[in-house]
């Protein structure tokens, strides 16, 4: 293959890793797809048994956990993961986009023809 072959083809496959990374951003957006799952962190929960240490022996009786009955959660797990997950992907995509970019960079400077002019022959100052 030549090197005008070899540059088309990434010029090619370069465009079509932007245009991938830009479609799969869009559609995240548009809430047409799920961003990139990296983030499972529990949500922001508090325990009430520390605010009312003494539960009545009756309410133990009739919950069976007065732990489990006493924890509320403050923050989603939800809340807390869609955000992360969301610029996770952002970044991932950027970097795609950023390696498309390089690749029909190269592909473009394979392409280009390569045009030296040289002007006429030049005594050096060097020499005597």
């Amino acid at each position: 293959m030549t090197e005008k072959v070899v540059g088309y083809i990434y010029i090619i496959a370069g465009t079509i890793l932007m245009v991938l990374a830009l479609v799969s951003v869009y559609m995240v957006f548009t809430k047409k797809m799920v961003p990139v799952n990296i983030f499972s962190l529990p949500g922001i929960s508090i325990d009430l048994s520390s605010v009312a240490p003494e539960v009545p022996k009756e309410l133990q009786e009739t919950q069976g956990e007065a732990a489990s009955g006493l924890q509320t959660d403050l923050v989603a797990p939800e809340i807390i993961n869609a955000p992360l997950n969301l610029i996770a992907h952002i970044i991932l995509m950027g970097f795609v986009l950023n390696v498309g970019f390089k690749i029909a960079s190269l592909g473009v400077q394979l392409v280009r023809p390569i045009k030296v002019n040289l002007r006429g022959e030049q005594k050096s100052v060097l020499e005597p």
